[in-house]
């Protein structure tokens, strides 16, 4: 039976150089639609210890999202997906060039792409059909009748779910996993790699390095990728010496 290769890519820190998702809650408080206060208060505290290297993106981006989602409650769907539209124009070339190459090695050599992503669907879609994936996934948004965001969603930023969107995917599709390739920068991307062959880490925070490391089969067979400035460096985790810390 003929199996299918596949490329996964996560795009918030591992395509996208920021978080498509936060791109749009600061262009909804800088006309007004969500109140700078809640920016300000609620999330600038912990942007600035991330900035200062006094805390963990992570958690600057698990409140950021939280506090996005409680004062998106009650827009309407035409006002969100306008704001969409002018995020996706603003930042579809702000991509780091390692992995924007990954994806056009993939799709010329036959791969099939897939975005999965914990950012909003109504972001995702549309940064995925820039980058012509075959399909996306991502976190839904649940609107009501009057098509006014509800506050419910399903989520696709965590482990556990990327893991049940690539099962779901090589069922789907009859992918080879073996010989697939994942490309991830956090935590939540950690089952996309444990599922390939070849899983590459683009820039990858602290806590996902440290989790590779305590998995001997994913220490041997993932590949850091690291880009700054106009230089991109690539190596092989196992043949990692140096030593890593938190700040």
């Amino acid at each position: 039976m003929h199996e299918n290769k596949a490329a996964f890519f996560d795009i918030d820190g591992t395509l996208f150089r920021n978080s498509l998702l936060i791109e749009h809650f600061l262009l909804l408080t800088n006309d007004g639609i969500i109140p700078k206060i809640a920016r300000e208060n609620e999330i600038g505290p912990l942007y600035e210890k991330y900035q200062n290297r006094l805390g963990a993106y992570e958690d600057y981006l698990d409140k950021a999202s939280l506090v996005y989602q409680q004062k998106l409650v009650g827009i309407d769907r035409k006002t969100i997906d306008k704001y969409s539209k002018i995020v996706i124009e603003k930042n579809k070339n702000k991509v780091y060039m390692f992995t924007k190459k990954a994806v056009e090695f993939h799709k010329k050599n036959g791969y099939l792409i897939f975005f999965i992503s914990g950012s909003p669907e109504f972001l995702v879609d549309n940064f995925a059909k820039i980058y012509g994936a075959n399909l996306s996934i991502a976190t839904k948004y649940e609107f009501d009748d009057e098509d006014k965001f509800t506050g419910t969603v399903r989520p696709m930023w965590d482990g556990r779910n990327k893991l049940q969107a690539v099962i779901k995917l090589a069922e789907t599709y009859k992918l080879d996993l073996s010989k697939s390739y994942a490309y991830g920068d956090t935590n939540g991307d950690i089952t996309m790699f444990q599922m390939v062959g070849f899983p590459h880490a683009i820039n990858p925070s602290f806590e996902l390095i440290d989790k590779l490391f305590e998995d001997e089969e994913l220490r041997n067979k993932t590949v850091i990728d690291i880009e700054r400035k106009d230089v991109n460096y690539s190596f092989n985790l196992s043949d990692l010496k140096a030593n890593f810390k938190k700040f």
